[in-house]
């Protein structure tokens, strides 16, 4: 459950329901950080292109390695 309004999967149009739709296409499912930023698509779309270009300059290994040592960082429990 989000502590931020969203819009779920079912009432998406337009940017966010090709958001959405790519997720699912790419992940089974919608992620997180897109439904949370769901009031908001372009910021998501520009979420994805920054994180894009970070994934494309690292191995894949370190890429997971940041990524869970931000989490811990931020008492991330997801």
């Amino acid at each position: 459950m989000s502590f931020f309004r969203t819009i779920p999967a079912a009432e998406a149009t337009g940017k966010l329901k090709a958001l959405y739709d790519e997720d699912v296409r790419l992940h089974g499912r919608v992620r997180g950080s897109t439904e949370m930023l769901s009031l908001r698509p372009e910021v998501s779309a520009a979420w994805r292109a920054m994180d894009g270009a970070l994934q494309s300059t690292m191995d894949p290994r370190h890429y997971e390695l940041a990524t869970l040592a931000a989490s811990i960082s931020v008492s991330c429990s997801a």
